[in-house]
């Protein structure tokens, strides 16, 4: 299919109502950003607070890419990723570093998230101590399977150090 056809198709589907291209029309810049940024929050505390793997597993794609900085490319399928995720949650927390988070439309793809963190150690009375920090890249697709409408299909996570 060509790229016109594509974009008649896309145009057509969204004239008609139907489904996730529908709603991909309605979006904006803004909105989408605002979406995954409440996405990343959720994912993260399902990953290192609540131990919610089924949110874990709605939010990443089957094919997930994840590249670290100290390791390379760390996972080639979202199953491995969540089975270290399972084992290592509790503990810990990840803070997002404030007004740090960008987002930009990868065309009817996705859109990219990038924005710096903080990985922080809770203590038993509650308090945390910040242990490390680092940047993240998070390529989001559109995927309309699951109950968010999109999923992390690359995640490129660098520039780590502690923090003393």
């Amino acid at each position: 299919m060509t790229r016109t056809q594509k974009i008649l198709s896309t145009a057509a589907l969204a004239a008609a109502g139907v489904g996730g291209a529908a709603q991909a029309q309605d979006e904006t810049q803004e909105s989408v950003a605002a979406n995954l940024k409440q996405l990343d929050a959720q994912l993260f505390q399902a990953a290192f607070e609540t131990c919610d793997m089924a949110l874990v597993t709605d939010l990443l794609a089957d094919d997930l890419e994840f590249y670290h900085d100290r390791d390379g490319l760390s996972y080639t399928t979202a199953d491995a990723f969540i089975a270290d995720v399972k084992r290592d949650c509790g503990g810990g927390k990840r803070v997002l570093v404030e007004d740090s988070l960008t987002t930009h439309m990868i065309g009817d793809f996705g859109a990219m998230q990038h924005g710096r963190h903080e990985f922080h150690q809770v203590m038993p009375d509650g308090s945390s101590i910040a242990r490390e920090k680092g940047v993240f890249m998070h390529m989001w697709k559109r995927d309309y399977s699951g109950d968010t409408g999109w999923k992390i299909t690359r995640i490129i996570s660098y520039d780590h150090e502690g923090i003393e």
